[in-house]
């Protein structure tokens, strides 16, 4: 997804109420959105900016007069578009690249990929979101926000999204943690968040036993 219609403007709010939702977890309102964002315009501006991201389908409102939240296509627009990343370390990459080559037998690769998940899942549990067993996973991103620190978005259901913070044991490049996220989507999209986990414990378990 791309910011092709969105205004310089419209994409700068955008990335600014991702932001601060991520770091408050509360829906944002327009006078706090427009200082945070520091522009010079009026908080009619910003409320008209963020009535027409609402009608795109970039933002939502969860109660009425309350402030907006990103939608999933919000946050897919900020992971393609909007997300501001530093470099990927040549030498992590090419480690990756190691661990997920394709020339490697099936059962290498599950192995690897389950290691990689390690890290991840122990800490995130797959995320905790409210009736786990009625969830169904739809989609999960894993962006990085430090050396340790990691945002789970996590599409469940139709259109619930949930995000947490996580702390990761050790760093997680931003490559390694795309390559997670689609292997966790390619493998268990569409299962219940339950089963999810049980799948995941089971193969990090029989990927243990072949170190």
């Amino acid at each position: 997804m791309s910011t092709e219609g969105l205004t310089p403007r419209a994409a700068s709010l955008l990335r600014t109420l991702v932001g601060m939702h991520i770091r408050e977890g509360q829906p944002v309102g327009s006078k706090a959105l427009h200082v945070e964002s520091g522009m010079s315009v009026s908080t009619a501006t910003i409320r008209n900016v963020m009535s027409d991201l609402e009608e795109r389908g970039l933002l939502s409102s969860p109660h009425t007069s309350a402030g907006r939240i990103p939608t999933a296509q919000g946050y897919r627009l900020f992971v393609d578009s909007l997300l501001q990343t530093s470099p990927i370390d040549a030498s992590a990459l090419q480690a990756l690249k190691h661990e997920l080559n394709p020339n490697r037998t099936s059962s290498d690769l599950i192995a690897s990929a389950s290691n990689l998940l390690t890290q991840v899942t122990a800490q995130a549990g797959i995320v905790t979101v409210p009736r786990p067993t009625a969830s169904q996973l739809r989609q999960i991103e894993f962006l990085p926000l430090s050396d340790s620190r990691v945002l789970v978005i996590l599409v469940v259901n139709e259109r619930e999204v949930q995000n947490r913070v996580i702390e990761l044991s050790r760093p997680l490049s931003e490559e390694q943690l795309k390559v997670a996220a689609e292997l966790i989507n390619q493998r268990y999209a569409g299962n219940n968040l339950s089963e999810v986990k049980r799948m995941l414990v089971a193969e990090m378990a029989d990927a243990r036993t072949r170190i």
